[in-house]
């Protein structure tokens, strides 16, 4: 019986050793990753001829939109007398406030509106609105073409 313990300690012993041994053992055997991080190569992308038509057609229809989908802020919405001047007030204390951001004075029959921001992301709209909710209490996020993003 003394001799069977022995025999069980002897390999439970041998187990626990070869779980440490081994993955130190394979740890040395692996690349440095931060020399293969530099290498340089070329990647070949092969693609179905219809992707590249899908991707035409989305370029002209944009091109034709004058822009992309997006988003803007509409700050005012006013009709009447003196709605233009409000407007172009708006515009004023908007761009005085505020100046990083392009603003639209829009007028669709009888309503003057007044828009800020070119936003591809409704993120984007959002960090903005929450920056001027409190100057502009009645302001919100509308779907708009707003103009192509600079890329520079």
């Amino acid at each position: 019986m003394q001799g069977f313990k022995s025999g069980i300690s002897f390999s439970v012993f041998l187990f626990l050793a070869a779980l440490v041994w081994w993955p130190a053992s394979y740890a040395q055997e692996l690349p440095d990753t931060h020399e293969n991080v530099w290498k340089t190569g070329t990647i070949t992308v092969k693609q179905d001829a219809r992707v590249t038509d899908i991707l035409k057609r989305q370029i002209s229809q944009n091109k034709r939109k004058n822009g992309v989908d997006g988003y803007r802020i509409q700050i005012l919405f006013n009709s009447g007398p003196g709605a233009r001047n409000q407007a172009i007030r708006a515009k004023a204390d908007f761009l005085s406030a505020y100046p990083g951001y392009p603003v639209y004075i829009l007028y669709q029959s009888p309503f003057y509106k007044v828009r800020i921001g070119d936003f591809v992301l409704k993120r984007d709209a959002l960090k903005v609105y929450h920056q001027i909710k409190n100057k502009y209490p009645t302001a919100f996020i509308v779907n708009d073409i707003v103009r192509f993003p600079d890329l520079n």
